[in-house]
């Protein structure tokens, strides 16, 4: 169904009946004009965009300049309008949202990394001055992920990754679940359409065989309820597709081992009726007592509140229940927006703005980490949260993702407590760094002034905030040593070459672009300045005795790599992306160890101190064979592994190693390590490999 202007209205006048539409129908007439003439990828036209983007708006009741703003979120950027006749036609406040809408999506980058990475914090500063911001442009996100059929597939595997990556679990951060599932399974749709397809038959076959089952628990417990004096509300549900192929990605159990794929949920009016209820569900199936959980006491970072309880129902199937109260599920559906409402002109109440204490953690991390790898981990990791509820040792309760230790509580507290944690003592008993904290653990640091942080710790930290303070305090602590380093390399040079010692030190880091001569001096440490290239500048003529080469090749021809700006390194390839000519790569100065070359996108270089990152290219005129390793999921089925074997041999490519298992959904993986020239070789080869009847998916390691 197509939305329409009418429809729009008549959704804000149910919520709001006294709202005045004027302004509404004022910007629907404006995004039509400014929009004429466009159309989307579908075909249709453009305008049918901002109109359900603001019906959604108006679907989550907010107010009528959320509404007004939706319907001109696209004006700016897709048309001639400026931000000011935005504002002279519908005032500062829509201006603001419009603009902020705008500066996201108005910016151009380097590479794909950084455009993510600074497009997030655009986002993040932008719904800082209004969270409204941001629920336009998930809503907005939202429907641009229904009409992603209408894209390529290159696209369309970009976009879903990017909304599975950052928008859905934006989505859960503000407790909006109904939008968080929809773009979780939209995302799937498109990332494994074979897998979303199996889950969804299977899923869709259990709710029709179930049905029956499903209301006769359903009837059990509103006649227990009903004979106990309790008004209640009982829904039946099957688990989302998303949430159960996690659960089987997680787990690596096949779809008949989910036991939990039935579930109700109890909504009644108080929260003792809550608590009374869930002794009355005990009395009837037996629970299994790891899977209750009380979220009412302890609720959620997104504002979720609920009781949890997994039990045996009929016939011994496990049956997952919720209780909650009507307000609890209204913000379980809404989240934030159920607060965010404006209809008496006043901004968020403060007691609501405490539930939004990690959107300004997000703010602290984008003031303090410059480099957009950097800020992305750290928001990454703060968006996908699963809450562990610990003691201090006076009681207070503090919240930490799953897999949090020691190092994140002491950070927490205070960073010097944190630099200076050589354990814990949880529950009384003493417990290493590396201990996962569990819900209930009572916590006492321990601490020592000779303790210190260590590179290991940034594999141990769990969460943004320790991890930031450690790699800040390593990065001091390794400045100071190249400081050090540095002047003594130089200093033994020019004693060797017998030069004169009045050298102005300020005036040759001047020269090189430097602030300081510490600045120098740290670069001289830190590999990233040859002390031959500082001797260059300022020996007499008859004095240098280093060539003047500005690159030079590496180890006696048998590097294909070219490293800019720095001599006399020894080159490695990373073992954990083995990169190949023909990928973006970037080399690692490892003092003693020369240079490791790392794939642009691995893992471990968002992870490094990005002072110590060198840009390095592929020497073309070096032919070299490189190992790298990759993965084909298959039918498990007779001749299949001989097939793929056989495709890479017929490239004459060498497989230096091979392995396969089978997995409980039927299929088979096969782990290949061969030996290839460059990059087009290896597409050529997954080109051939993907047309072989029965080959699922192929993923380079």
């Amino acid at each position: 169904m197509t939305v329409r202007i009418n429809d729009i209205l008549d959704e804000v006048s149910a919520y709001i009946p006294d709202a005045d539409m004027r302004i509404i129908e004022k910007a629907y007439v404006f995004s039509a004009r400014v929009h004429q003439g466009q159309t989307r990828l579908s075909g249709e036209p453009y305008l049918n965009h901002p109109l359900e983007v603001a019906y959604l708006i108006a679907q989550m009741q907010l107010d009528v300049t959320a509404v007004t703003a939706a319907l001109l979120h696209d004006a700016i950027e897709d048309s001639l309008t400026k931000v000011e006749d935005i504002q002279a036609e519908f005032g500062d406040e829509v201006a603001l949202v419009v603009d902020g809408l705008t500066k996201i999506s108005k910016i151009n980058f380097r590479s794909e990394e950084e455009q993510q990475a600074e497009n997030f914090r655009k986002m993040i500063l932008a719904m800082s001055k209004d969270l409204r911001i941001l629920l336009i442009k998930l809503t907005d996100r939202v429907h641009n992920m229904r009409t992603l059929e209408f894209h390529s597939r290159n696209s369309q595997q970009r976009i879903a990754r990017e909304t599975l990556d950052i928008y859905a679990p934006l989505a859960n951060r503000l407790g909006i679940h109904w939008l968080q599932v929809e773009l979780e399974e939209l995302s799937l749709k498109y990332l494994d359409p074979q897998g979303y397809k199996t889950l969804k038959t299977k899923l869709d076959t259990i709710e029709k065989e179930k049905e029956e089952d499903l209301r006769n628990i359903m009837g059990q417990i509103q006649a227990k309820l009903v004979e106990s004096g309790l008004k209640a509300e009982v829904k039946g549900r099957i688990k989302h597709i998303y949430s159960v192929y996690q659960k089987l990605k997680r787990q690596g159990i096949p779809f008949e081992d989910v036991y939990d794929v039935l579930g109700t949920r109890i909504i009644l009016n108080t929260v003792a009726e809550c608590y009374e209820t869930l002794g009355i569900i005990h009395s009837i199936w037996k629970p299994i007592q790891a899977r209750i959980k009380d979220f009412i006491a302890m609720p959620k970072a997104n504002m979720y509140q609920s009781l949890h309880t997994t039990v045996f129902g009929p016939g011994g199937e496990r049956i997952e229940i919720q209780i909650r109260t009507r307000e609890m599920d209204y913000i379980a559906n809404e989240g934030i927006a159920a607060h965010w409402r404006y209809k008496d002109g006043s901004r968020i109440s403060d007691q609501d703005g405490e539930k939004l204490s990690w959107l300004r953690q997000l703010l602290e991390w984008q003031k303090e980490l410059k480099d957009p790898r950097e800020f992305l981990q750290s928001v990454k990791i703060d968006l996908y949260p699963e809450d562990v509820y610990v003691f201090t040792p006076k009681g207070d309760v503090r919240r930490f993702p799953v897999g949090a230790t020691p190092l994140d509580f002491a950070y927490s507290v205070h960073t010097q407590l944190g630099n200076q944690c050589v354990g814990a003592k949880v529950n009384g008993k003493i417990v290493p760094l590396r201990y996962k904290l569990n819900s209930g653990d009572v916590i006492e640091i321990l601490r020592s002034a000779k303790q210190h942080p260590s590179k290991d710790w940034m594999r141990i930290a769990k969460t943004s905030r320790a991890k930031t303070k450690i790699r800040t305090w390593l990065r001091t602590q390794e400045n100071e040593q190249s400081i050090a380093l540095g002047r003594e390399i130089l200093d033994k040079k020019i004693k060797n070459l017998h030069l004169p010692k009045d050298i102005d030190y300020e005036e040759l880091a001047r020269d090189f672009s430097f602030k300081s001569a510490e600045n120098l001096y740290a670069a001289i440490g830190f590999g990233r300045l040859s002390v031959n290239q500082v001797i260059h500048k300022i020996a007499p003529e008859e004095q240098k005795k280093v060539p003047d080469e500005p690159v030079k090749k590496k180890k006696q021809d048998i590097s294909s790599i070219l490293v800019k700006g720095v001599e006399d390194l020894l080159v490695r390839y990373a073992r954990c992306c083995r990169p190949i000519p023909g990928d973006k790569v970037v080399g690692f100065i490892t003092r003693g160890r020369g240079i490791t070359v790392h794939r642009l996108n691995c893992p471990y270089v968002s992870e490094v101190d990005a002072q110590r990152l060198v840009p390095v290219e592929w020497d073309v005129k070096v032919a070299q064979s490189h190992e790298i390793e990759f993965t084909v999921v298959c039918e498990d089925k007779p001749g299949m592994l001989g097939l793929i074997t056989a495709t890479i041999g017929a490239r004459n490519i060498n497989i230096s190693k091979m392995k396969a298992h089978s997995t409980a959904t039927g299929n088979s993986i096969c782990i290949f390590r061969v030996m290839i020239t460059d990059l087009s070789e290896l597409d050529g080869l997954f080109h051939d490999i993907r047309r072989l009847k029965g080959v699922e998916n192929i993923e380079r390691q």
